[in-house]
């Protein structure tokens, strides 16, 4: 089955590797590397924040945490609703390996939302400083799933295919989401430094926008199953993002215009 995080038994080019006597699946390893390094970076981020701000970042940070890996599964789920319901006994499986970055977007960003009201704190804005640290965390993430052989793509006769164990080769679609997000990492940290007055929140939000507007795009060229109106799930869920964010921007703009009058 040609999914998200699910890897054919004979696919990967490093699937496991053995540090210290003990063996490591590959892709857990840069999944974990990912989450420290995007939590790192965000904890540098908050440095010059005020003493006030400092004191909810663990709180923040865990929100975001949590809320991403249950957000991660859900869509997996969803993809996958009818196996689930003929074979029940895998629910165990699909819990304990797939993952979904949008769904862990989605996730992080709704539990930071009901941490902040549950503090009181529902009018403090941390996107521009969280906004680099995830598209960082999100390339490296890719790594691992090249390695794995998961997030493969379609078979392709450009040059740029690759044989992840099957003998076709396949748009390397794992990494041109890494080198993606880190040009997307580049520009939303150079805004962060550079400019001075930023609408708060204003990061996260192009962060989400630019990778949903991408990810419905490469969607094409990955191994999804495209069941509903020839569109994978995920594209699906990019293109509500997408419409609710310019549907906010109009709202924004009418309610601007009316108050100006």
């Amino acid at each position: 089955m040609l999914d998200n995080h699910y890897t054919p038994d004979n696919f990967g080019i490093i699937r496991n590797f053995n540090m210290l006597g003990i063996e490591i699946s590959t892709y857990t390893f840069f999944v974990a590397l990912a989450c420290f390094v995007t939590i790192a970076f965000y904890l540098l981020s908050m440095r010059k924040k005020e003493k006030e701000d400092k004191q909810h970042t663990f709180s923040i940070v865990m929100a975001a945490l949590i809320g991403g890996i249950i957000g991660s599964k859900i869509p997996v789920i969803i993809e996958n609703f009818e196996v689930l319901i003929r074979e029940p006994q895998n629910l165990k499986y699909f819990l304990l390996t797939g993952k979904s970055i949008i769904g862990g977007i989605i996730g992080g960003w709704l539990a930071i939302k009901i941490i902040k009201k549950i503090k009181g704190i529902s009018n403090k804005k941390y996107g521009n400083e969280i906004a680099p640290a995830i598209a960082l965390g999100m390339g490296i993430g890719r790594i691992g799933c090249f390695l794995t052989g998961c997030c493969y793509g379609i078979e392709t006769k450009l040059p740029i295919g690759v044989d992840f164990g099957d003998g076709a080769l396949r748009y390397p679609t794992q990494l041109i989401e890494m080198i993606f997000c880190m040009i997307l990492f580049i520009y939303l940290y150079y805004k962060q430094k550079t400019k001075k007055e930023l609408f708060p929140g204003s990061l996260f939000k192009e962060l989400v926008l630019y990778y949903f507007i991408f990810r419905f795009f490469i969607e094409f060229i990955r191994g999804t199953e495209k069941n509903i109106a020839y569109l994978s799930i995920y594209q699906v869920i990019c293109l509500l993002g997408i419409t609710l964010y310019i549907f906010k921007i109009i709202r924004r703009n009418y309610y601007g215009r009316r108050k100006e009058k």
